[in-house]
């Protein structure tokens, strides 16, 4: 039974995923590991994780162990970002490279 959770579970990150992808036409993605750039609402920070909700998707999980911690050490729950970074090769998160507070 846990399995399948998971199973859902990163299902639905993968779509979240391709959903950005598909909503930002000049960052397109046709496989894992090809950057991407979305924008959303913090929902909660922990450690070098973060979660990203966005408006016409499922939260994204957001791994921050690339990203200098200036970027993201003030934000704060529904600040709004721009992520930009890489699919995970199991496309359960992405990969930051740049965290940005959005305007």
């Amino acid at each position: 039974m846990m399995g399948s959770q998971t199973s859902r579970t990163r299902f639905r990150t993968l779509m979240a995923l391709l959903a950005i992808s598909i909503m930002l036409p000049s960052s397109p993605v046709s496989a894992q590991g090809d950057e991407v750039r979305f924008e959303g609402r913090v929902s909660w920070i922990a450690g070098e994780t973060m979660v990203v909700s966005t408006d016409d998707a499922p939260s994204v999980r957001v791994d921050l162990t690339h990203v200098d911690q200036d970027e993201y050490q003030r934000l704060t729950t529904g600040d709004f970002v721009i992520v930009t970074g890489t699919i995970s090769d199991d496309a359960n998160r992405v990969f930051a490279t740049s965290i940005e507070r959005a305007p």
